[in-house]
């Protein structure tokens, strides 16, 4: 079975975009089947117009393009209420578009006391923090039932949602059924060599939850952890593919911040995996 493989529409060549065309063009140059959307980063002076987004759809549709995920990511404990609030709207609007490209999933990570920076802040590891994440989860579930959509959240070690048990406590206050893993988020310079039990835990906690899996790399330079494109690096995609592969073959596996020249070689690199070769 052919990995289910994307990458984020504003990581394409030439984004954001004028036009659907160029986007479909950009897309297609590369042996990629799913999206992840992110409307006002993809394309250029972005408004929430029906009839562009139809246009969108049905272009997507003619050319086999899947959508995996909406993004409407925004920072959930941001100290500025009103931009709390103005990104809560936000993502009740980008719910109500789902059905136009039949995916009932739209994303966000925990966010940051730290605001817009969405950096480290102690506070974004109190309980107080995660309780006000859970309303939040809660109300944005709530609504999506008006539309058959489901929010997807995304944990981070900066962020409120810090590790995995953490995401798994989230899923049974709120009751959401859908999570995005990416690894490298949970990573920083202390615990970096740990990735792999981290792996081990999410696939664990989240089988059978997981419908998008965010792919990066990277390297360690000056005590700091690096992106770099996917097989550059040193996380063990060598290992994890294969498990992927097996235990959650209905999962989305997305390019997440692999541009430019990185983005051929990365797929390339997915590509011998999918099919077997140790090289």
């Amino acid at each position: 079975m052919r990995i289910k493989l994307g990458i984020r529409g504003h990581d394409l060549p030439g984004a954001p975009f004028e036009t659907i065309d160029d986007f479909v063009s950009s897309f297609k140059n590369f042996d990629l089947d799913y999206l992840q959307l992110v409307y006002k980063k993809a394309f250029k002076n972005f408004e929430m117009d029906p009839s562009f987004l139809l246009e969108l759809s049905e272009k997507l549709k003619e050319n086999d393009i899947k959508v995996a995920m909406i993004g409407a990511y925004f920072n959930m404990i941001h100290p500025d209420d009103e931009k709390r609030v103005n990104g809560i709207e936000y993502f009740k609007q980008c719910m109500e578009t789902t059905v136009v490209f039949d995916c009932p999933l739209v994303g966000s990570e925990t966010g940051s006391a730290n605001g817009d920076k969405w950096t480290y802040n102690e506070y974004n590891h109190t309980d107080e923090a995660f309780n006000r994440v859970v309303d939040t989860v809660k109300g944005l579930k709530f609504y999506g039932n008006n539309f058959k959509a489901r929010p997807i959240i995304e944990g981070a070690y900066a962020h409120t949602v810090y590790c995995p048990d953490l995401l798994d406590e989230l899923c049974d206050r709120t009751e959401i059924t859908d999570v995005t893993i990416d690894i490298y988020n949970y990573l920083h310079i202390g615990n970096y060599m740990e990735a792999d039990q981290i792996f081990e835990r999410s696939m664990n906690l989240f089988k059978d939850k997981v419908r998008v899996f965010h792919l990066k790399d990277f390297n360690v330079v000056d005590g700091k952890l690096v992106q770099c494109g996917i097989g550059q690096g040193i996380m063990n995609w060598k290992k994890y593919l294969p498990i992927i592969m097996k235990e959650t073959p209905d999962a989305t596996l997305i390019l997440e911040g692999v541009t430019g020249e990185d983005i051929e070689p990365s797929i390339e690199y997915i590509r011998r995996i999918e099919n077997g070769s140790k090289d």
